[in-house]
């Protein structure tokens, strides 16, 4: 069971709902995995509709199935989810990126330490605590653009990006390191080049592996890890 005292600072549904998503991000339960709302409320010592109300919002982030049978099902994105998702925070960041002035800006210093903190976190493995360190890195570049409705855009992708990422993560078979490295790259190309040429490692970033490696099979279109 967990520790209650671990919920003290948030509301309850909250609470659960970020543990529920830490332990299906860091694949403590695995893609297939069913989540009884019963067992779960016994080990989080919470009520069965506390667990509901967290599953619910699994649902929508995409990283559980809800069956009418009352369990849930961990689930994984297929390919065409993910190119999907990853496409429409390509064209946003894009947008946001050719406002920006670049080498000398001064939020390279804040993605760079971002960077740095993502390569400390992929030596502990945690993968819930990297998709955290995602999120802070691109919303520096949306924010340093000032457009508050292609802010707001963007942030509606938010939810997803947990099981984006661990979805990339499964079916590609990168390490947290290799994630690290690939916003490196995107940090790099800041420093040095123009508004295209960093349009274009964005690409590169959100697309181009994923495409790659959907080439050569090791994606599939078939969401083989969903039920």
């Amino acid at each position: 069971m967990s520790d209650p005292a671990s919920f003290l600072h948030r509301s309850l549904p909250e609470a659960v709902y970020l543990e529920l998503r830490r332990k299906i991000l860091n694949n403590e339960y695995e893609a297939g995995q069913r989540l009884v709302e019963a067992p779960l409320a016994e080990e989080l010592g919470v009520s069965r509709s506390t667990v509901r109300e967290a599953l619910r919002q699994l649902n929508t982030d995409g990283l559980v199935d809800i069956s009418p049978r009352r369990h849930s099902v961990v689930t994984r994105m297929s390919y065409e989810e993910i190119r999907d998702a990853c496409y429409a925070r390509f064209v946003l960041e894009a947008g946001a990126a050719r406002l920006l002035t670049f080498q000398k800006d001064p939020i390279v210093d804040r993605l760079q330490a971002v960077v740095d903190r993502m390569a400390a976190t992929a030596a502990g493995g945690d993968v819930a605590a990297m998709i955290d360190l995602d999120t802070e890195f691109h919303s520096c570049i949306i924010d340093a653009a000032g457009k508050h409705r292609l802010a707001a855009l963007w942030r509606t992708l938010d939810a997803q990006m947990g099981a984006l990422m661990r979805s990339s993560i499964d079916r590609q078979h990168i390490g947290l390191d290799e994630a690290a490295r690939r916003h490196q790259q995107v940090v790099d190309v800041f420093r040095v080049g123009t508004a295209e040429d960093f349009v274009q490692i964005l690409e590169e970033h959100y697309l181009g592996t994923v495409d790659s490696m959907a080439q050569a099979g090791v994606l599939d279109s078939a969401a083989a890890f969903k039920p």
